[in-house]
């Protein structure tokens, strides 16, 4: 079952990229919460308290929001998060108010678990495509990841969405997407394509005197 964490934030009166550059240097991040029965509310949060939720709790956590000293708390979730794309520090954070009786749409992990057989006996290396999938399922039921044992999978074989492990959620990612495809190398593929290619440069290079010489006596 999901954890639930709490995070104490500010209603925030002034908006603009000056404002929140100016938040970020005193080490604190803008946000803003959105909900049903409320209007979007700008919002500051300390950077550290967030941070420490995050590492603790996961991408995924559900948060006691108050506002301040209130002892109100409002059930929300983090729906987005911006960074910046240099630093990789986190920019924004957009939360969402939600029901802990209602389904919501959530974006979890898939994480790999064992050794394939592909790869321990076959010289194959296991292709990792798909390293999220869109899950529609009820706030503490929320997977921390899904996990795939891939050790049975031998060379060429593939595992879609529709073959991932279903629990008390609904995956809405297409089922026809591939999560994992056990695969030749492509460096045995570019070094025998290479290697094609060299025996027909020397044909050439070696039937090419024999047409410019012309006969013995010249």
């Amino acid at each position: 079952m999901m954890a639930v964490g709490n995070l104490t934030v500010l209603k925030r009166e002034e908006t603009g990229k000056q404002v929140a550059k100016h938040l970020r240097l005193q080490g604190s991040i803008p946000g803003i919460l959105y909900g049903v029965d409320i209007d979007p509310t700008p919002l500051t949060i300390d950077k550290k308290e967030i941070l420490l939720l995050l590492h603790t709790l996961g991408r995924n956590a559900v948060f006691n929001l108050s506002f301040g000293k209130s002892k109100k708390k409002i059930k929300s979730f983090i729906y987005e998060i911006q960074h910046d794309p240099l630093t990789g520090d986190i920019t924004h954070v957009d939360l969402k108010q939600i029901s802990m009786d209602k389904k919501i749409h959530v974006s979890v992990p898939v994480s790999l678990t064992g050794v394939s057989y592909g790869v321990k006996n076959e010289g194959a290396i296991v292709e990792h495509t798909l390293h999220t999938v869109d899950l529609l399922c009820l706030p503490l039921e929320i997977p921390d990841k899904i996990t795939v044992d891939i050790t049975d999978l031998h060379l060429g074989d593939v595992i879609h969405v529709r073959d991932l492990p279903q629990e008390n959620f609904e995956i809405l990612s297409g089922e026809d997407s591939v999560v994992v495809h056990v695969i030749t190398p492509k460096i045995v593929k570019e070094e025998e394509e290479e290697e094609e290619e060299g025996v027909i440069v020397g044909e050439e290079e070696s039937a090419e005197p024999e047409v410019i010489g012309g006969s013995k006596e010249d």
